[in-house]
């Protein structure tokens, strides 16, 4: 071995010991407090994938039907609601997870670690490739510590396998050294890659666009003919997927393809909002990035992608610089396609998901990390030991508000605490094959053609069907029924002469008091909660004599 390719070696395995830190620290923020109730920021998606996941488990595919399935108690109900709105594949693969680690909430977030972990390390790879070490390095830090994939991960099987089909991609079209006896594994990885994307998620398919209209701009920068297998590949791979995504979800609604019609439009615009106002969209686009990112992130940012390119360009132009163009932002359409395709296609999404924002990660650390290298390289001419200061000082800086944004987002709570401990007693005392007698009957209506369902934290933690009753004759006749062990009411002025009549009738079981939730600067923070009361409906008081 040459001392060349000796000392290539020590490089590399120096910048992947490097990256097993990154994997680290990405592992000890998305493991925080494992097994924490669903009660944080969108626990309605974490607690709606355990809960189908866990159908899976305990009912089994024989009963599922391997598609998304609203059932509860056991035996479950003979008909149940399923959900045909996203690909099915993910929540059977998160279900077999179940069957080895349990249908607790650690499964669900270890595997939203293992994802994130995947990703990290295509991206590594991926940008040093189009770069160098050091920046892959300082991109994959700034990459872990987003406030947004400290919490959320990288939106499951999205961007790990949207970054491999990127990176095969751009093996294919030789950007770096292209070694003909790896074409092949290279065709298939972005074969495979693409194709499972989609049939894992929809936001895949703008990953696949992007890939797509960069390769048609390519072709005519060049001035060639497209390569035919790689033209078929990045057109039927996502077509196909798309067929069996469409077919599954229009069998499940009886081939009603009007409804999949009315879900697309609602998501492509006024999504859960009476109407579609573009200066509402981008003040809720800024909202959400402010939290995601950090404000110092994004102004940084702004600052490299405007003023920073004045430096950038005159360095490249200075054909004496050893290192010309070094801190160019590499395959910039690229990154930026994929979510900016996203947010504008179905931009109704971002009214009530932050992490619709996602495909930004890997465009921002990218960014900062050329950003930070930039102010360097810039300092340098002036004092070599103030321009490592600088960079440091920077990096020290955004990891530090970075840091405090994921706290921040750990912090928030979607659902009061009480009320889901609420749901877990009455989820031991009820039996499995009995339901619980409501005043409210906790479902959610977010649109006409997506149809109501019971909200999700609630129901994995009930895990019992549900029944509205809100008069004290219903409550009777359903209590004399004895599928109803206990009746819960909100212990509110408004119903106070129900309640009464229920004191009088039936002894009560407890009383769960009210939270009053908790703002931060004025924006909400945590949610609160009215108090409740159970009562026993098993144990009649007797009539006064």
């Amino acid at each position: 071995m040459t001392k060349v390719a000796l000392l290539d070696e020590k490089k590399n395995i120096s910048f992947w010991l490097a990256g097993s830190l990154l994997v680290a620290l990405m592992t000890m923020s998305l493991t925080r407090d494992l097994n924490r109730p669903f009660i944080g920021l969108h626990s309605w998606a974490e607690a709606s994938s355990a809960w189908v996941a866990r159908a899976h488990v305990n009912y089994g595919f024989g009963y599922t039907k391997g598609a998304c399935t609203w059932a509860v108690g056991n035996p479950p109900a003979q008909n149940p609601e399923r959900y045909w709105d996203h690909p099915q594949l993910a929540n059977i693969i998160l279900s077999l997870g179940m069957q080895i680690l349990g249908t607790g909430e650690s499964t669900i977030r270890i595997s939203k670690t293992l994802y994130a972990v995947a990703a990290l390390l295509i991206f590594l790879k991926l940008v040093k490739d189009l770069t160098d070490e050091r920046t892959s390095l300082l991109a994959g830090l700034f990459f872990v510590i987003f406030p947004i994939v400290q919490y959320f991960g990288v939106e499951g099987s999205l961007l790990p396998l949207a970054l491999a089909s990127v990176w095969f991609y751009l093996k294919l079209i030789g950007i770096k050294d292209n070694k003909p006896e790896k074409l092949k594994r290279y065709y298939f990885g972005l074969a495979i890659t693409t194709f499972l994307g989609l049939i894992l998620g929809w936001a895949a398919f703008f990953f696949a666009m992007a890939v797509g209209i960069h390769y048609v701009f390519h072709c005519m920068h060049r001035k060639t003919w497209p390569d035919k297998l790689l033209l078929t590949i990045l057109i039927t791979a996502p077509f196909l997927a798309l067929v069996m995504n469409f077919t599954i979800m229009a069998a499940g609604y009886n081939w009603d393809v009007q409804k999949i019609v009315d879900l697309y439009k609602w998501r492509a615009s006024k999504g859960e909002r009476p109407e579609f106002i573009w200066s509402e969209w981008f003040a809720t686009f800024w909202k959400h990035a402010v939290t995601n990112y950090t404000i110092p992130v994004l102004l940084f940012t702004i600052v490299y992608l405007t003023v920073g390119q004045l430096f950038v360009f005159a360095k490249s132009n200075d054909q004496s610089t050893a290192a010309s163009g070094r801190n160019r932002f590499p395959q910039f359409c690229l990154f930026l396609m994929p979510w900016v395709f996203q947010l504008l296609i179905l931009r109704g999404c971002l009214w009530q998901h932050q992490s619709w924002e996602s495909p930004m990660s890997p465009f921002l650390a990218i960014a900062c990390a050329l950003g930070v290298l930039t102010l360097r390289d810039v300092i340098a001419k002036i004092n070599l030991k103030a321009s490592n200061i600088a960079a440091v000082s920077l990096v020290a800086i955004l990891f530090i508000v970075s840091i405090y944004g994921g706290n921040h987002y750990y912090g928030m709570q979607w659902q009061p605490l009480e009320k889901i401990k609420m749901f877990k007693t009455l989820n031991q005392v009820i039996p499995p094959d009995k339901a619980l007698l409501s005043f409210e009957d906790f479902i959610v209506n977010q649109n006409e053609a997506k149809g109501g369902f019971y909200r999700p934290e609630y129901a994995y933690y009930l895990d019992r069907e549900i029944t509205s009753a809100t008069s004290l004759e219903e409550i009777e006749k359903y209590a004399a029924s004895g599928k109803y062990p206990y009746y819960l009411v909100p212990n509110v002025p408004q119903l106070a002469p129900l309640t009464n009549k229920l004191y009088s009738e039936y002894s009560l079981f407890r009383y769960i008091p009210d939270d009053p939730g908790e703002t931060k600067n004025g924006a909400f923070f945590k949610a609160g909660m009215m108090p409740y009361l159970i009562f026993d409906l098993q144990n009649k008081r007797p009539a006064n004599r």
